[in-house]
């Protein structure tokens, strides 16, 4: 049974997905809401896949780099750990992360972490992912299904904001069961609205749909029931995504876009720069709606896109044409690119990383230049050291602070063979 009593410890250092480090007399405990080198007093509250859990009940001794943070939701909402440490360390947090991925790999000791801020702290995040559980839309709480109702979300452009309050007015009261609504920015003031419904759905919440697209800050409303795929849409659900300075991209109502326009757009540049593809052979995967491919393409003298989405596949070839670029884009699976040699290989994989694509032989080695855009550290350290074991080695490593205030990291590295 968990502990009612308080434990005392100090915080070691912040993991991977924002919770504290905590060494305690009884071992270490992970637990929210704590900053390295400060002495905490915690009540332990269970177990979760073998590590031990903590409440934080009180800060003894808090670190100089505390700060209050600007939202009243913070600690109940989870979705930013950070916000309670200056800009400073966080990045230092981050960019541990990405040192300990790359720790004792070829080339790591040799190379400096390079770091990309964002400019804004807050009201940078063009996308979000929130939750219903009947009437109450609100984002899930950390470690948890339970959906928490938030005020406001500061972290939010402010189109995303307006449209929140509209789906709390227009869609909380015909809402039933559960579900999952994404928001996403498709142009400078206006939001694509896209609902999943667990459950079969009232008539209406059909017409709250519609009312709810009328508003001048919604582009467009899906909404997809039972789990069974089938879509009824409203206004125009299809997104467009600035790529930087390499143009507007289309795509479908959903499509993935990062969530830092102005962060993503040094992502892109520096990707084409350490790619180098000017007159190379270029394989890109994971290519989505084009996000990368339509620099690259302006470039290379033969580009080969692989994704695994059809809509994103017609998406990106629509957009190369629209934008006077060619490469060849093909609907397949990124762990099995197509046959042929390749000078340099860009990578921008899912979550899970790319561990069958590197374990495989039919690629690697071979390309002169690997560039890997990752974002998860844990999955980015078992591929870079499958990597390396053919013979690659690190030669630079940036970090991109695409969203400020959590504990997520973007992170570029490129590989080159020996």
């Amino acid at each position: 049974m968990p502990s009612k009593r308080g434990e005392q410890g100090e915080v070691r250092a912040v993991g991977r997905g924002g919770d504290a480090v905590v060494e305690t007399s009884n071992g270490v405990v992970l637990m929210p809401g704590g900053l390295p080198g400060e002495r905490v007093e915690l009540m332990l509250i269970g177990s979760k896949r073998g590590a031990a859990r903590g409440r934080l009940m009180r800060v003894l001794q808090p670190a100089a780099e505390r700060r209050e943070p600007p939202c009243a939701d913070a600690a109940r909402c989870g979705g930013c750990p950070l916000m309670i440490a200056s800009p400073e360390m966080q990045r230092e947090i981050k960019q541990s992360f990405l040192a300990d991925a790359c720790r004792e790999l070829p080339g790591a000791a040799d190379t400096e972490i390079e770091w990309v801020d964002s400019p804004a702290k807050l009201g940078y995040r063009r996308r979000a992912r929130l939750a219903w559980h009947w009437d109450t839309i609100g984002y899930r709480q950390l470690h948890s299904k339970r959906v928490t109702p938030i005020g406001e979300c500061i972290v939010l452009v402010e189109p995303l904001r307006e449209a929140w309050d509209a789906l709390r007015a227009y869609l909380a009261p015909s809402l039933r069961g559960g579900g999952e609504i994404q928001l996403q920015l498709t142009d400078a003031e206006r939001v694509v609205v896209d609902l999943r419904a667990d459950d079969d759905q009232r008539p209406e919440l059909f017409d709250a749909c519609e009312r709810l697209c009328e508003l001048p800050v919604v582009a467009g409303v899906t909404l997809r029931t039972g789990g069974d795929g089938h879509a009824a849409s409203w206004g125009e659900t299809r997104v467009a995504i600035q790529a930087g300075t390499s143009g507007l991209l289309e795509g479908p109502g959903g499509a993935f876009s990062q969530a830092n326009d102005r962060v993503n757009e040094k992502l892109i540049e520096a990707v084409v720069r350490l790619a180098e593809p000017l007159g190379m052979r270029v394989l890109e995967l994971h290519c989505g709606i084009g996000n990368f491919t339509v620099g690259l393409a302006e470039q290379a003298s033969a580009l080969v896109a692989v994704e695994r989405d059809p809509l994103a596949v017609d998406a990106c070839q629509r957009n190369l044409k629209r934008l006077g670029r060619n490469a060849r884009v093909t609907v397949g699976d990124a762990n099995r690119p197509p046959k042929g040699r390749y000078d340099v290989v860009v990578l921008d994989p899912l979550r899970q990383g790319a561990k069958a694509l590197f374990e495989g032989g039919a690629l690697l080695p071979g390309p002169k230049r690997l560039v890997y855009v990752s974002c998860d550290t844990a999955t980015l350290a078992r591929d870079l050291r499958l990597a390396t074991a053919k013979g690659y080695h690190i030669d630079r490593l940036i970090g991109f602070d695409m969203f400020p205030q959590t504990a997520h990291l973007e992170s570029l590295v490129r590989l080159v063979r020996d």
